[in-house]
């Protein structure tokens, strides 16, 4: 499947969803399901690992959560402060708070791209 880069500009981090397009948003963090029906993609965090929850307008859910195609899929989010990438980051959740454009991520991978958790929010920065 061919992916398009996914630019999250106001927080200038960039994700690669498969046949997405460009948008602009912030990064939050927040803890993750560990419990699959408590995702809108029945998916159950596993601790530690990388997960995003993706705003609601992306995610475009069916009448059914649970069969959407992104559910699963994994995404690259870049941090252009440290240039960092991380790879492989799972989309199991829809971010109902969300703007367009905006991710939610777990504290773990919040804090692997380089930001602090006192941080809270990363926005304005394309």
């Amino acid at each position: 499947m061919k992916a398009r880069a996914l630019a999250l500009s106001a927080l200038s981090l960039t994700i690669s969803i498969p046949l997405a397009t460009a948008y602009s948003g912030a990064m939050t963090y927040y803890t993750p399901a560990y419990v699959p029906t408590d995702s809108s993609c029945n998916i159950a965090a596993q601790p530690g690992e990388a997960v995003v929850a993706i705003s609601k307008p992306q995610m475009n859910n069916p009448p059914n959560s649970n069969n959407n195609p992104l559910c699963g899929t994994y995404i690259a989010i870049y941090n252009p402060y440290n240039q960092q990438t991380i790879q492989n980051v799972k989309i199991v959740d829809t971010c109902v708070g969300c703007d367009e454009g905006d991710i939610d991520v777990n504290v773990e991978l919040f804090e692997a791209l380089g930001f602090s958790s006192g941080t809270g929010k990363v926005k304005g920065i394309d």
